[in-house]
């Protein structure tokens, strides 16, 4: 997608573009703004062409009021003369859909995408559109993710893509190609409110394929407890930690799930609980409550037996090494250890691939790994 719309716009003559990303670092998960670029093959395609690539999280930023709360955007899409939006078609377990509107959020800067969950997120993402302006929007819909956006959630081969001017158009034709009625989506809801807007298909002129001939209703709800269930393993729970909860500590709760759940099928615990966000308040009947990140610490702040994981978001291994130590026996413990020291020394010498989701393995010809 990125390659052959770079080349629609050096063949018209386009000469200073610009490719932005906010990725949510982290260390421990190898995630960077330019490590995305240079795995997704971004950063080969950014040189062929001559194009600039920036992280929007290191970027010059631009502090803006936002219904009193201040927000720092990046200067690079502020002062765009023209700007592509250029998001994947899915499926978000905040916000129910996560297109282009939303997408506008990975050019703040880090401190504020975490403001942005401590208000209210859904309202918040409608005003930043009223204050980033979007020329062209093109959703990439040749694969689709259910139960998004962390990795396991499960995607389609859907073969589409959605283009329009109106970024508020094409999300509502996203939405609806998901299965998911604009109404039910809290932040086009807001920003129809505020620009005062139909907020029905009917009220768009759509082109190409009729929205009903490739509607599928996909589930935007990813319940981790879910995952657990698949894999055998039962006496855990973790609450919805709702939209107060941020990336960043959702993708640490991402990649434990599919660690333990990997290595640990069929395994039987006694009352454990994961509490996660500043909303979610632990469970009077749990044993064992492990309280991730210093929102949930906050939270639970009157717990006097809850295991603390400090950090924002806590470390993936002092995630893992918590529960793990606290909830399994020992003679386990080592095996565990000792299957991931030898599958880390895999990876690092480019041997071993962890395989991610663990249950539905992705298979020829609808994916084949050759497109990545």
């Amino acid at each position: 997608m990125v390659d052959h719309l770079l080349q629609l716009l050096c063949e018209r003559g386009c000469k200073n573009i610009t490719i932005g990303e906010g990725t949510i670092p982290n260390k421990e998960l190898g995630s960077s703004t330019f490590r995305g670029y240079d795995w997704s093959g971004i950063g080969k395609v950014a040189k062929r062409y001559g194009v600039r690539l920036v992280d929007f999280n290191s970027e010059l930023f631009e502090k803006i009021q936002i219904e009193g709360v201040t927000v720092s955007i990046s200067k690079t899409a502020l002062e765009s003369d023209f700007l592509i939006n250029l998001p994947v078609l899915k499926t978000h377990r905040q916000t129910k859909v996560s297109l282009g509107m939303k997408n506008l959020k990975g050019s703040l800067a880090l401190t504020s995408k975490k403001r942005f969950h401590k208000h209210n997120l859904n309202r918040l993402i409608a005003l930043l559109n009223t204050k980033v302006k979007t020329h062209l929007t093109i959703i990439d819909g040749i694969y689709t993710l259910e139960g998004g956006p962390e990795s396991l959630g499960r995607a389609h081969r859907t073969n589409l893509i959605i283009a329009g001017k109106d970024v508020f158009s094409c999300d509502i034709v996203g939405s609806m190609v998901m299965g998911i009625e604009p109404d039910e989506v809290e932040y086009l809801k807001e920003f129809a409110f505020i620009q005062d807007r139909p907020l029905s298909l009917d009220s768009i002129e759509v082109k190409g394929e009729s929205v009903e001939n490739v509607a599928h209703r996909l589930e935007w709800r990813l319940l981790y407890e879910n995952i657990f269930f698949q894999a055998g393993i039962k006496g855990i729970t973790i609450q919805d930690p709702g939209d107060a909860c941020c990336s960043g500590c959702a993708a640490i709760l991402s990649a434990f799930c599919g660690v333990f759940c990997k290595d640990n099928p069929g395994v039987v615990l006694d009352g454990v609980e994961i509490c996660m966000g500043e909303r979610v308040k632990a469970k009077e009947e749990s044993k064992k409550v492990f309280l991730m990140g210093d929102c949930a610490i906050s939270a639970n702040k009157d717990l006097k037996d809850g295991i603390k994981i400090k950090g924002c978001p806590p470390p993936i291994l002092d995630t893992v090494m918590a529960i793990v130590l606290k909830c399994l026996p020992p003679k386990r413990v080592a095996k565990i250890l000792m299957a991931r020291s030898i599958k880390n020394i895999g990876m690092k010498l480019g041997i071993y691939d962890e395989s991610f989701p663990a249950f539905g393995i992705y298979k020829p010809p609808e994916f084949n790994r050759n497109h990545f």
